[in-house]
């Protein structure tokens, strides 16, 4: 750990109760793992339709996940819970965002990447919440960025979680530069106690360390399709076959979704020295045809059974592959 963490530790708060803001994918996991643990959750979103949707959502995707066979190759993962009906007993859906927080010892947002809509957020959250640990799940924007808008923020940093949650145990914690180090103590200890590996990057990076790299993987797969040298397909049984992963980059991220991709590619692009790193024409034609990954059936694969997972795909046996 850093020294951001690593004094302090006797001034370390436990975390009980918790709210997530946004319910989308990334924010219904993060709900479910944290009232797997046995701890009461609050979710809200802005969108009252997903709002609505989103404890069925959880209860689908908390049943199903574990007979996914692409996420069996995993050694440490966690188990989704037996008492299914139990977790979902702990999360309740707010019907506003002050309701939600009203009682959150740690409120996390997940919501879309765009640094204006956080930056209202979290003003709204630090008039509703004084005294609650706030974070970010923000994949690729740092808590230091979005810090200007909080109150306090020596109890802001980012919570970095993976999708999905039972198979990618891990959350990146990143202070704001004003972090206190009590704070990020009693946010370890969080994770911790929810079954994640919860490293502490150092200093301030934009992507943290997973997303920085992945991040090359991705730019560079959409370019060699963009360019017409290979088809997504190419693409992943090459990365597939050469790292032994059950998925490659363009199955990764259809899982995503590849809205969040292009919110995540555009924060990026926005600060970019390279003038070759723009948009790609591969991915907005996905998004132009309302095809998004996983979430809607299609994206670069056919769901919920996409093409790599059938027999004789990987080597290009498949008549049907492509």
């Amino acid at each position: 750990m850093t020294d951001e963490a690593e004094s302090g530790q006797d001034h370390a708060r436990e975390l009980r109760t918790a709210a997530v803001i946004g319910a989308g994918t990334m924010g219904r996991q993060i709900a479910a793992l944290i009232a797997a643990s046995g701890r009461p959750v609050r979710i809200w979103d802005a969108d009252p339709g997903m709002l609505a949707s989103a404890r069925g959502r959880i209860d689908a995707e908390t049943r199903t996940l574990p007979d996914l066979p692409r996420y069996a190759h995993h050694q440490f993962r966690l188990r989704p819970p037996a008492d299914v009906e139990g977790m979902l007993a702990r999360i309740s859906a707010s019907e506003s965002l002050a309701e939600a927080v009203s009682a959150a010892d740690i409120v996390i947002e997940a919501i879309r990447e765009d640094l204006d809509t956080k930056h209202a957020l979290f003003a709204a959250l630090s008039r509703l919440t004084p005294d609650a640990v706030l974070t970010t799940n923000s994949s690729s924007l740092p808590s230091s960025q979005i810090a200007p808008a909080v109150v306090d923020p020596g109890r802001f940093l980012n919570t970095h979680f993976f999708a999905p949650v039972w198979s990618r145990p891990m959350v990146e914690l990143m202070g704001c530069g004003a972090t206190r180090p009590q704070v990020m103590q009693s946010v370890a200890r969080f994770a911790t106690s929810l079954g994640l590996v919860a490293p502490v990057v150092r200093g301030d990076s934009k992507g943290f360390i997973i997303n920085r790299i992945w991040r090359a993987v991705k730019r560079e797969s959409l370019r060699v399709v963009d360019e017409g040298h290979a088809d997504p397909a190419d693409v992943d049984r090459l990365w597939m076959l050469m790292f032994g992963t059950p998925y490659g980059p363009f199955g990764i991220m259809d899982m995503v979704g590849l809205d969040v991709v292009s919110d995540i590619e555009t924060s990026y692009q926005r600060v970019a020295t390279d003038p070759a790193d723009r948009p790609s024409r591969v991915l907005e034609e996905k998004l132009t045809a309302g095809n998004l990954g996983e979430k809607t059936g299609r994206g670069f694969y056919n769901h919920p059974e996409p093409e790599y997972l059938r027999p004789g795909w990987l080597t290009g046996d498949d008549e049907e592959a492509d």
